[in-house]
């Protein structure tokens, strides 16, 4: 193999693992993103109010 090559295989893999790197980043990112709506959803859940029972409105087991 000349130097023209070695160097053109040297830049290539230098790319696919640039590539690769910023691959990783943009997976990590939304993986935060989506951990931080699963948080804010959970908050909203466990703020919300429960309904309160009707007591006009009866279940009966009975046909």
């Amino acid at each position: 193999m000349d130097m023209s090559s070695i160097a053109g295989a040297a830049l290539l893999m230098k790319a696919s693992q640039t590539q690769e790197a910023m691959s990783v980043a943009l997976m990590k990112q939304a993986a935060e993103q989506q951990t931080q709506v699963a948080s804010m959803l959970a908050q909203l859940v466990a703020t919300a109010a429960q309904p309160v029972p009707d007591s006009s409105y009866a279940f009966s087991i009975y046909a």
